[in-house]
């Protein structure tokens, strides 16, 4: 896809030359009941906004009883490096608690969490360690074990698993050398989790398109259509959500359709970029402009 002209590009970056003097374009998580993806509204969001020495992106939720656990992508601006931390929600979506549940030397983000076999598992994104590496949960929500690397030797962006049809299916943004993370979306998969071989789709890259490539959250089933979330960053990164229907996924096959997309409203909702749902909860990120 091509760039953006010379002056859109000049432009956005005087834009955030000028609000770097006099505000911060943070990440928040925002909540919200019921929301369905193909209806998503602004005003049904409610945002959780960290202290300014910090953002919070990449929300995952489980529900565990009556409270939900969102479990985040913490960057401190200071240290620059990301760790898993979880906020714990009552049902109506209000702030529990929050604490640190993952960090390692290297950076984390993007906490993809699934459930198998009544145990929890989380795949955080580890591409600076050039692994993608699979935690088991230990004690919930704040112990977690490193149980083994599903792929090494390789720099993958927002790892996300999908079981279907009796594999296991590893979609990632894979950066090979000179080129971008954002773009294209490639395929592995295996016939079990702990696999010691994970096949490339002979398809792979599997998508390209800065619109649609990079995923967004779990790959989810709504009416009998498998839908993935996708980022959009044509405009700026992350700057808003697609949902792709999945046509077809086989060892030699993949098609899938955009369905439908959700964009920032403007003003001081600059982007959007994951997606989630547990129980009645929906949960995304948003970058928000507020005053130093």
């Amino acid at each position: 896809m091509m760039q953006p002209p010379f002056r859109q590009r000049l432009a956005r970056k005087l834009d955030k030359t000028l609000a770097g003097l006099f505000f911060i374009d943070q990440w928040v998580i925002m909540v919200a009941r019921g929301a369905q993806y193909d209806s998503l509204h602004w005003a049904d969001f409610r945002p959780i906004v960290p202290e300014k020495d910090r953002y919070w992106g990449d929300p995952f939720v489980l529900q565990r009883g009556q409270d939900y656990h969102v479990f985040v992508e913490e960057k401190i601006y200071a240290t620059g490096k990301g760790r898993i931390a979880c906020l714990t929600l009552d049902r109506d979506g209000r702030l529990l608690s929050h604490q640190v549940v993952l960090e390692r030397d290297y950076h984390l983000s993007y906490p993809f969490l699934f459930e198998q076999n009544g145990e929890t598992f989380m795949i955080p994104e580890t591409a600076e360690n050039r692994t993608i590496e699979l935690y088991r949960c230990v004690d919930f929500p704040d112990h977690w074990e490193y149980v083994r690397s599903l792929l090494t030797g390789i720099y993958a962006v927002d790892a996300t698993l999908l079981q279907y049809a009796g594999r296991h299916w590893l979609f990632a943004n894979v950066r090979e050398t000179g080129g971008s993370s954002l773009n294209t979306l490639s395929l592995y998969s295996a016939h079990s989790l702990y696999a010691d071989t994970w096949i490339p789709h002979p398809r792979n890259p599997i998508v390209r398109d800065l619109r649609s490539a990079r995923p967004a959250g779990r790959i989810f089933t709504r009416d009998g259509k498998l839908i993935r979330p996708s980022q959009d960053s044509s405009r700026r990164y992350g700057y808003g959500l697609r949902f792709n229907q999945i046509i077809k996924l086989t060892e030699q096959e993949y098609e899938e359709t955009p369905e439908s997309r959700f964009e920032p409203p403007g003003g001081n909702v600059l982007a959007t970029h994951t997606f989630n749902q547990d129980g009645e909860l929906t949960v995304i990120d948003a970058v928000l402009r507020r005053r130093k």
